[in-house]
């Protein structure tokens, strides 16, 4: 069946707007005389998964890889949180716990959909310092209160029935309120146009001059041997005209970045979000599928891509990422496989080199252990990691908070999927912070390590109607 035949028969089977509240009502009375915890998912109009989102302030989460599925979130029927050194440990053993006590329930012929826990980590695990990044912590991790799922043609709107917060007549009322609103706002569906462009938005960033110290200091250490890369970000604030909506910068960045994972995180009225091309860890029982991401070269150039794969620089850079990975992964792994010659990957604004790595696990480690021994690759750390890392502590000026940190979900069995969260930003008001960076290595200049790194905000640029 076709994608768009399966769409239209599920379609059909969405309820009318009485009878879903009906089943609702119904089966969350059945799920507080058990007590607990119970999913109950029922069918829900296909549309953008923004639409969950669109004209609400509440705390809210986002997730859209290319394989498929998508999902949002408002609101938090359990909250994970975590910090220091042990923060991957926590999440996952305080996670599991409140998966396996959580039922799941399919109604009105909708799939049952598998309790899962999304949100994020800092890129660094120490308490954030500045007043933009602290809403999101070191580790945020939620169980949806609401979420909507669209995966394989199949859309579902999922209601957290949880016994211990529903106890109050008041409280049912409204998240039964709120899945209504919902269900109606699916079926009117989400207008994404293109953002007003403006050429005028005032942007401030620190001293191209200062850009061009610190990967001179960072060359300086490459040539007394004691790093072979550091990657350098740096922050740009734009002013917009007026606050956005964090929904339709996300629904835009599907058509500036389509092959890229989008995601979204709303934390006390501050939103991070992004698209990023960069897969962390992907992990089905004892296959983990991971890849390598370095090498960069302007889509708009016709030879860039028969430059960047002949480039001596980005293959090196890139050779660093790929070794790097298959290290971490070795002592994890009964086997590990990659390609011989990266691949090129095509984005719209920037064409970069990718390696696809595959490992068999040894045992069932949970995908926050891996991640951990992954987390930062070379692509948005350095090599050696250590060095690379206190290089970054004491010379990058801005804090990076979550910015090329681990985002994603894991489930029950300690499986699920995480991107790094690269090509992303923290929409404050009316003034959006975007973060991005490029791999300092031998022979890198100043000024195309600062080219490079505007190709790479066009996309989030062009979703706030931002003119490069």
């Amino acid at each position: 069946m076709s994608a768009s035949a399966e769409r239209s028969t599920f379609s059909a089977r969405v309820p009318s707007l009485e009878r879903f509240r009906l089943a609702l009502e119904e089966n969350a009375a059945e799920a507080l005389r058990q007590g607990g915890t119970t999913l109950l998912a029922l069918p829900a109009p296909v549309a953008p998964i923004e639409t969950l989102l669109s004209g609400s302030d509440r705390d809210a989460l986002a997730w859209a890889a290319p394989s498929g599925f998508e999902l949002s979130v408002l609101g938090a029927a359990e909250l994970v949180e975590a910090s220091g050194a042990t923060r991957f440990r926590e999440v996952a053993e305080r996670g599991q716990a409140i998966l396996g006590r959580v039922r799941t329930l399919g109604l009105l012929g909708a799939t049952a959909f598998a309790p899962r826990l999304f949100g994020g980590f800092s890129f660094a695990a120490r308490a954030p310092s500045s007043a933009l990044w602290r809403p999101f912590g070191e580790a945020r991790f939620v169980l949806p209160e609401l979420a909507y799922a669209v995966d394989g043609g199949e859309a579902r709107l999922i209601v957290t029935i949880a016994a211990d917060g529903l106890a109050r007549v008041a409280a049912r009322e409204a998240l039964f309120d709120a899945a209504v609103r919902s269900f109606q706002a699916l079926e009117r569906g989400l207008e994404v146009g293109p953002a007003a462009a403006s050429a005028q938005a005032p942007r401030s960033e620190r001293p191209a001059a200062e850009w061009a110290a610190l990967v001179d200091a960072i060359s300086a250490e490459i040539r007394e041997g004691s790093l072979e890369k550091v990657v350098l970000a740096r922050r740009v604030v734009v002013e917009l005209g007026r606050a956005p909506d964090p929904a339709l910068v996300l629904a835009r960045l599907r058509q500036q970045a389509p092959e890229c994972t989008r995601f979204l995180v709303r934390a006390a009225g501050t939103t991070f979000l992004g698209a990023t091309p960069e897969l962390l860890a992907r992990k089905r029982g004892a296959t983990l599928e991971t890849e390598a991401v370095a090498g960069s070269m302007s889509a708009l150039d016709r030879e860039g891509g028969t430059r960047l794969l002949e480039s001596g620089k980005d293959r090196a850079e890139h050779a660093f990422v790929v070794r790097e990975i298959v290290r971490a992964l070795s002592p994890l792994s009964s086997n590990v496989e990659h390609g011989e010659r990266p691949e090129l990957y095509e984005l719209r604004h920037v064409l970069h080199l990718r390696s696809r790595i595959r490992a068999t696990l040894r045992g069932s480690p949970h995908l926050l252990h891996v991640v951990e021994q992954l987390h930062p690759t070379p692509a948005v750390g350095g090599v050696p990691t250590a060095r690379a890392l206190e290089w970054i502590g004491s010379h990058e000026p801005d804090e990076r908070g979550w910015y090329a940190g681990p985002i994603g979900w894991f489930d029950a069995a300690g499986d699920g999927e995480f991107a790094v969260a690269l090509r992303s930003g923290v929409l404050e008001g009316n003034r959006a912070h975007l973060y991005v960076g490029a791999g300092i290595v031998d022979r890198s200049s100043p000024a195309a390590e600062f080219t490079e790194t505007r190709w790479k905000l066009a996309a989030l640029l062009g979703a706030l109607g931002v003119r490069e």
